[in-house]
């Protein structure tokens, strides 16, 4: 039996992931993909489209995938960049869409602030990081090192014929062209700052009665159209507190 999991939209931690879930707009969290994939007993396919994001979340995606007794194949079906791309490493056999992309990229941090001994030990932070990510590439492309490292540095974007050609995928879909043996082994668009959680946050948890009368106004049926309305009544509730 084959299970089938589609992943869109940034990666998130488990904490901030019923914000996006409030608003109806797709994540990837942690805690979502493991109560999906629980039940997978034979084979899990997984569709994968993503800018990106948290790097921790989509470290332990790729850990609980790996972990699987199942064989796990991945679709990269648009683009699988940044975190995503580590999740996209996590797969028995890794399938790219002929018009999909990757891309990998050294870590960052958003909001950084603080003084010159501050930075340094997240410059120190960062490098740790990147190291923990080169080693994921690595285990499934068997490139040296130095050449993971370079590419990340140098922010690179692969077609689906360069990651085939470079070991990060196995096989473009559709077209049958791929590599004969596998190796054995934030673009964070979408994303919600910090501050933005925090507030939403808040404002949902002390006004969760006020599912107000611009939402009620929205029948409740579920059509595209009717999703999408009440996606932008709630959005417009919160932008109106928020400003």
């Amino acid at each position: 039996m084959t299970t089938t999991l589609n992943l869109t939209g940034p990666i998130v931690g488990n904490d901030s992931s019923w914000i996006y879930d409030y608003l109806g707009i797709d994540c990837i969290s942690p805690k979502n993909v493991m109560e999906s994939i629980g039940d997978a007993s034979e084979q899990l396919v997984i569709n994968l489209s993503s800018g990106g994001g948290e790097v921790t979340a989509a470290s332990e995606i790729y850990t609980a995938l790996r972990q699987m007794n199942t064989t796990v194949s991945i679709n990269i079906t648009g683009m699988a960049a940044s975190a995503a791309s580590i999740i996209a490493m996590a797969g028995d056999t890794v399938n790219i869409s002929p018009t999909a992309q990757m891309m990998i990229h050294q870590a960052s941090l958003r909001d950084v602030s603080g003084n010159k001994d501050d930075l340094t030990h997240l410059s120190n932070i960062l490098d740790k990081t990147d190291q923990s990510i080169v080693q994921a590439y690595v285990d499934r492309t068997g490139l040296p090192v130095d050449k993971i490292v370079k590419m990340m540095a140098d922010e690179t974007f692969l077609t689906a014929q360069e990651a085939v050609e470079y070991g990060f995928a196995d096989q473009i879909m559709f077209t049958g062209t791929g590599t004969q043996n596998k190796v054995t082994n934030s673009l964070e668009t979408g994303m919600f700052p910090d501050d933005v959680i925090n507030k939403i946050g808040t404002l949902i948890s002390v006004k969760e009665q006020v599912k107000n009368e611009k939402a009620q106004e929205v029948p409740d049926t579920n059509t595209t159209e009717s999703r999408q309305a009440q996606r932008s009544a709630k959005a417009a509730i919160l932008l109106e507190e928020l400003n």
